[in-house]
């Protein structure tokens, strides 16, 4: 997978048209009309509905997906006996083959250094977990205990803190290393529990 060095943030606009209510002028339609196709655009080329979402336990993270096929890299957090992340590998990450057996594999070595791995640093509770994804190192996740206890994967979507559900990336071109268009961040506010998409191209 490609890597995305320059990521540019973009807000997805939501339009909302009271038909009857009230007439608009020529401009106000035009704009709309351009807000829409730019809506088309955003969500176009997104995560399939059909595509299986990996089970949940209460070690569970986020995932990555691709359009090239269903398999999934599944982030878990990694926790010692004693309920806290592990100092020097917090996270579990392996793929479910969903294209086959549906069956837990584990990465490579070249999956692990080149694609899908992270590399991670405490934070300054000593206690939580600063990630850098080797698939998308634009933007930092912080891997924490949220105020149940459960693990939690926080990273900033549409400039808001939110809890990382999975990303979706977006490829095109054959072989082991296609292109990367675009990848979107899916996650939910932590203040409101609202759902938040960030779409980010690779220019």
């Amino acid at each position: 997978m490609s890597h995305i060095k320059k990521p540019k943030a973009l807000v997805i606009q939501l339009l909302a048209v009271a038909i009857g209510l009230f007439a608009v002028n020529a401009a106000t339609a035009q704009t709309r009309a351009a807000d829409f196709e730019v809506e088309k655009k955003l969500l176009a080329n997104g995560r399939p509905d059909h595509f299986p979402i990996p089970p949940k336990s209460s070690k569970s993270l986020f995932f990555i997906q691709r359009n090239t096929n269903r398999n999934t890299i599944v982030y878990d957090a990694n926790m010692t006996a004693r309920g806290e992340f592990s100092s020097s590998n917090p996270m579990d990450v392996y793929w479910l083959r969903y294209a086959s057996t549906g069956h837990r594999m584990e990465l490579t070595w070249m999956q692990r250094n080149l694609a899908y791995g992270y590399k991670s640093s405490r934070d300054n509770t000593a206690k939580g977990h600063w990630i850098s994804l080797t698939a998308y190192d634009g933007r930092k996740i912080h891997l924490r205990k949220d105020s149940t206890g459960r693990p939690v994967a926080v990273m900033t979507i549409n400039g808001k803190s939110c809890r990382l559900d999975y990303i979706w990336v977006f490829t095109e071109g054959p072989g082991s290393w296609p292109t990367v268009l675009h990848l979107d961040l899916h996650g939910r506010d932590i203040a409101s529990g609202k759902p938040e998409v960030e779409r980010i191209f690779n220019k």
